[in-house]
């Protein structure tokens, strides 16, 4: 198995020094654009305003590289921060982000925060928002997995005997830089766990429940965010325990303590609605709260060819009712004073002729 280059172009065979792209950036860039397409996808079936996947990416984008980043910065501050580094030298070393240094966990973290500030700003319930987002952010982490297959990185320890020595369940590492291999003859050419190829299959995995079996079944909003957290949480936990390139914080390893904690309030959250759902006798937060355009069983209204709901016209609609029915009760009152004042007249009538 011969391991191809990091990178996808390399502008220096063409004499264009400074074009270079890598297959790790590309990949992301591939997983962005697959994301947005599936949100859209599902945007337009919940009625949302056609704008609404774009305005998520202008938030969650920026604010997802910044976190993952700061996640991957603030847990390897040792390899930032050196005796006699200038200030601007460890910011330098902070921002230059082509070195590697990308955590999946700040990843989401920014992109929750993202999502949150898109959710006050809509006047949106959040976990629509994190129900929508993240069945494509499972699909986007199954493909950017393989940029790490071409970084050679996030890999596992040197594989045990009796393990299939093949690709892409274990993969060839030129050089292991970790701690795997410092008691071996040489750290050359070692055969490892693939442990980007099974995050990458579990993420797929997680992609297809959430997108084809969950994503028009479920009855709660927050069901597809919570089976995310579970999911994902229970194979990273696993598959972390097996990477030499763990973020530690002491002797714990920081994402698998993460996803251990997240998995165990999302099942505690799925038990505590259970509760509170028998004992009210009704589902609490239901999916169909997820769409702030109209029911299902109706048409969207056109608005600029997109397909969102004209608020405008649906106030206007209310405002017209509203006096319909006022115009409805006025005439209501005028009748029944006519009434009142034709029978005054026909007693006055009567009592005259009797006279």
């Amino acid at each position: 198995m011969k391991n191809p280059s990091r990178l996808l172009i390399d502008g220096s065979k063409f004499g264009v020094d400074w074009l270079q792209i890598y297959w790790y950036g590309a990949l992301i860039v591939v997983g962005i654009i697959l994301s947005y397409i599936f949100c859209s996808i599902e945007a337009k079936r919940r009625r949302l305003h056609k704008d609404c996947v774009v305005d998520l990416c202008l938030w969650c984008i920026p604010l997802g590289a910044v976190f993952a980043r700061l996640y991957y910065v603030i847990f390897s501050l040792k390899d930032f921060i050196k005796p006699g580094m200038s200030f601007s030298q460890v910011l330098l070393g902070i921002i230059n982000v082509r070195d590697g240094g990308l955590a999946i966990y700040g990843t989401i973290i920014g992109g929750m925060i993202g999502m949150f500030i898109y959710s006050r700003i809509k006047k949106m319930h959040f976990l629509s928002i994190t129900d929508l987002i993240l069945p494509s952010v499972a699909l986007s982490q199954a493909i950017g997995r393989w940029g790490n297959f071409f970084n050679q990185e996030a890999y596992g320890g040197v594989i045990a005997k009796g393990f299939p020595p093949y690709f892409p369940l274990a993969v060839k590492i030129d050089e292991c830089t970790q701690s795997c291999c410092a008691n071996l003859t040489t750290n050359l050419g070692n055969l490892h766990y693939a442990t980007f190829f099974y995050e990458s299959c579990w993420c797929l995995v997680i992609f297809i429940v959430l997108w084809f079996i969950l994503r028009k079944r479920v009855k709660h909003r927050g069901d597809i965010t919570l089976a995310y957290i579970i999911m994902y949480g229970v194979e990273r936990s696993l598959v972390e325990g097996l990477r030499t390139d763990s973020l530690w914080w002491g002797k714990v390893r920081v994402s698998q303590a993460l996803s251990i904690i997240l998995v165990v309030v999302a099942v505690a959250l799925i038990i505590i609605r259970a509760v509170v759902e028998k004992k009210k006798g009704r589902i609490v937060m239901p999916v169909e709260e997820n769409y702030y355009a109209a029911p299902p069983a109706e048409e969207p209204k056109k608005k600029d060819d997109g397909w969102a709901v004209d608020e405008a016209a649906e106030e206007a609609a209310e405002e017209a009712a509203e006096e319909a029915e006022e115009a409805v009760e006025e005439a209501e009152e005028a009748v029944e004073e006519a009434a009142e004042a034709v029978e005054e007249a026909a007693e006055e009538t009567a009592e005259e002729t009797e006279e």
